[in-house]
């Protein structure tokens, strides 16, 4: 079954985090250097994370 992308976007949540300059800016470089954003990188930590403790 495919999804339409406005049943894609209705199916996600958005989070918020704050963290120090310093660490974002690490960060955005880490997301860089594997050609991602810095919100795709997160979203694929968030659901490594998720994944691995639900075991």
């Amino acid at each position: 079954m495919r999804l339409k992308l406005k049943e894609i976007k209705n199916s996600k949540k958005r989070f918020v985090l704050l963290v120090d300059q310093n660490i974002y800016d690490k960060f955005k470089k880490l997301a860089e250097e594997q050609n991602r954003t810095a919100g795709n990188l997160g979203t694929k930590l968030i659901n490594d994370y998720v994944k691995e403790h639900e075991k």
